[in-house]
């Protein structure tokens, strides 16, 4: 499986983040950043599969993680 990561929107900012409450926060282009209600912050990309369907008749979609804010930074 191969992934191509196109330029992101970069609605993100150092600023926002360190304001952020717990939750999903988008930046574009199928990235978010999770903030857990303990504070940890992690990165994941949502993907969605061409063609296949969830039971429901929507699009597959997969989150996968890209690690913690701590290694892998907002730039």
């Amino acid at each position: 499986m191969v992934f191509i990561f196109a330029a992101l929107s970069g609605k993100l900012t150092k600023k926002l983040v360190e304001n952020l409450g717990a939750g999903r926060h988008g930046d574009g282009a199928g990235l978010y950043l999770v903030v857990d209600p303990s504070g940890a912050l992690r990165y994941i990309v949502r993907v969605t599969f061409k063609g296949q369907k969830n039971r429901k008749g929507a699009p597959l979609r997969t989150d996968f993680g890209l690690g913690g804010a701590d290694i892998v930074t907002l730039n």
